[in-house]
């Protein structure tokens, strides 16, 4: 009874986190083209958040590993990302106020789901149950508010702040009923260094790296790109949810997935997946094909966020799982979105946003003909030993 209560309250938990994300994430560029800022400034932005998370992540989780209780930092993250979100907005379209204000509230706000998932994935180790499951609620939150928050934003671009403030505050009082998770550097410490001599988790990284500076491109485009080509804000709310929606099998069935192909296929399929999205974004963007890019996104970033985390959570020491989740996170989100909200914002300017996506197309082939080419078949014999380990 006890282990059903903790997975339900977690789930929970995850929900409204990813609430306050399907609030606020893909429609923050939408209030930055709203108060006119041009396209290269909107990339700024998006980048000055990216490079205060690749600063502030490996200090935060380092600062995790070696506290006392792991819950209290994210206690403190969630409390501070609900108040300094508000300094957005109360700095109006005075741009260099608002790049410092989204570096101090990026520097909070980074850690939350890193943190979330280390003390989730020990959590549910130690109870017996499948973190991916859990996982699945925050996504169900995260489809139900995009389409609210589209329909809602629709009206008012403003109402993201109260929604997102609203949701994370609710969520830190939640927080508090989380089962204590301790950090294992407080007799020994070891060095962030040790994360890199694994061979395969460097190589996984880097092909993570590449392809998700695409991702960072569309983060931060598409929904400005969309309402460029006439579709309305309600309908990309729509088309967020739908994506969302389409990770649940991926989530629901991770584990037999990653038993039966391993990590390398897996990701290797996902590239292919989104060399094939940003193609159809590259064309006639009818509603219709809006739509079904966004059915392709479950194949795509959940399943490289489900791997890295299983992988980390499995072969990298306990005294480093909250550091190994921010680097996940820092591959994944900072240093990808970084390269790809600045570059695309330099490329966006001078080429347009279409032509943008056919280059990340094209970016996405290139990387999984190199990963293929790096793979090599010990690795996926020992992945799908690990996997079966699980």
């Amino acid at each position: 009874m006890a282990r059903k209560s903790t997975y339900v309250y977690m789930s929970v938990y995850y929900s409204l986190v990813f609430m306050a994300l399907g609030a606020f994430s893909n429609y923050i560029p939408l209030y930055y083209n709203d108060i006119r800022l041009d396209h290269f400034q909107i990339g700024l932005l998006s980048t000055a958040g990216a490079i205060t998370a690749m600063i502030a992540q490996p200090r935060w989780g380092l600062a995790a590993d070696r506290a006392a209780s792991k819950n209290h930092l994210l206690l403190l993250a969630l409390l501070l990302t609900s108040i300094l979100v508000w300094t957005l907005p109360a700095v109006g379209n005075q741009f260099w106020l608002l790049f410092v204000c989204t570096v101090v509230f990026g520097a909070v706000q980074c850690v939350i789901n890193p943190l979330g998932d280390t003390i989730t994935l020990e959590i549910s180790r130690k109870s017996g149950f499948n973190f991916s499951r859990i996982r699945t609620a925050g996504s169900v939150g995260y489809a139900l508010m995009a389409v609210i928050a589209g329909w809602l934003l629709d009206r008012n671009l403003h109402y993201m702040f109260p929604l997102f403030s609203g949701l994370v505050f609710v969520a830190f009082l939640l927080a508090w009923g989380i089962p204590k998770v301790e950090g294992h550097q407080r007799k020994a410490k070891v060095e962030l260094k040790q994360l890199f001599t694994s061979r395969k988790l460097v190589l996984i990284y880097l092909y993570t790296l590449v392809v998700n500076c695409t991702m960072g491109f569309f983060t931060t485009f598409q929904a400005v790109y969309s309402k460029e080509q006439g579709l309305s804000t309600a309908l990309i709310g729509l088309g967020v949810s739908i994506g969302s929606v389409s990770q649940f099998p991926f989530m629901l069935f991770f584990q037999p997935l990653y038993r039966r192909f391993g990590i390398f296929k897996i990701l290797l399929c996902s590239g292919i997946i989104l060399a094939v999205r940003w193609l159809l974004f590259s064309g006639s963007l009818s509603p219709a094909v809006y739509l079904a890019t966004w059915v392709l996104h479950g194949g795509t970033f959940m399943l490289f966020y489900l791997c890295l985390a299983e992988y980390v959570n499995t072969h990298v020491p306990i005294e480093l799982k909250a550091s190994g989740q921010m680097m996940n996170s820092l591959t994944m989100n900072a240093i990808s979105r970084t390269m790809g909200s600045l570059l695309g914002g330099l490329y966006a300017g001078w080429f347009g946003i279409r032509s943008g996506f056919a280059v990340s197309s094209f970016i996405c082939m290139a990387a999984v003909a190199l990963f293929w080419y790096y793979y090599r078949p010990n690795d996926e014999e020992q992945m799908e030993m690990e996997g079966s380990a699980q």
